[in-house]
């Protein structure tokens, strides 16, 4: 067993048919690795069935915690609200479409007492469409020009230590929050490594694929994240 307390942070919108899926199994897993864990999830304002699923296995789990936006704010939001009520020593992020076992948070384990930060990264985004591909492409392209990081997934699983996170003084709260964390903490010297993890395609709904919305704004908030990296002193 592990001595460290350790969280599992999820944030959810309209995975009626996954979050308990994701739940279970998270729960399952910290209950093998340590006395002192919780799993915190964020309902970010669904219109499906996935905020009373949540509020249902709260009352039947005492090491889950639920908090909801009244409505959807997107996932930098998510993020930010999930980081912010997080307890635990060691954070783990994990989404709520099973694409991810939570059993392979195991792959980290041997790491967590030598580095600040583990991304895991997926060998192959197998229900990506060329579209998505080529923006996937473009944006790690764009964040290695801003902020020569070298991280092959910028924004999927990660853990954290929590002792880090409280000395970067987010801004963002897009969904490149990740890139600002990660930046962040290369600049104050901390210990980043990736990990490989297997990543399983979708059984229910359907991915939450960009919009040329979401595209655009994201091009504004790279120089947001630029320059808060720039001015950030630790």
């Amino acid at each position: 067993m592990i001595k460290k307390s350790i969280e599992i942070l999820i944030p959810a919108y309209n995975e009626e048919k996954n979050v308990e899926g994701v739940i279970k199994k998270s729960l399952l897993w910290l209950k093998s690795q340590t006395n002192d864990y919780s799993v915190l999830v964020v309902d970010d304002g669904s219109t499906d069935r996935t905020g009373e699923i949540l509020d249902s296995l709260e009352k039947k789990y005492r090491n889950l915690k639920v908090i909801h936006h009244e409505k959807n704010l997107g996932i930098g939001r998510a993020w930010r609200t999930l980081y912010e009520f997080s307890t635990k020593e060691i954070i783990f992020t994990c989404p709520a479409d099973q694409q991810f076992n939570p059993a392979d948070f195991s792959r980290a384990l041997p790491y967590i007492d030598k580095v600040d930060i583990i991304s895991f990264y997926r060998p192959k985004k197998k229900d990506y469409s060329p579209f998505r591909l080529i923006l996937t492409n473009i944006n790690r392209l764009l964040i290695r020009i801003f902020f020569n990081l070298k991280i092959r997934d910028v924004n999927w699983v990660k853990m954290y230590k929590k002792e880090v996170l409280k000395q970067l003084d987010l801004k963002l709260k897009s969904a490149l929050i990740e890139t600002e964390i990660l930046a962040k903490v290369k600049k104050i010297n901390k210990k980043i490594i990736e990990i490989k993890a297997p990543y399983h395609p979708r059984v229910y709904g359907k991915s939450k694929g960009a919009s040329m919305k979401t595209i655009w704004l994201s091009f504004i908030e790279l120089v947001k994240a630029y320059l808060s990296v720039r001015i950030f002193k630790y």
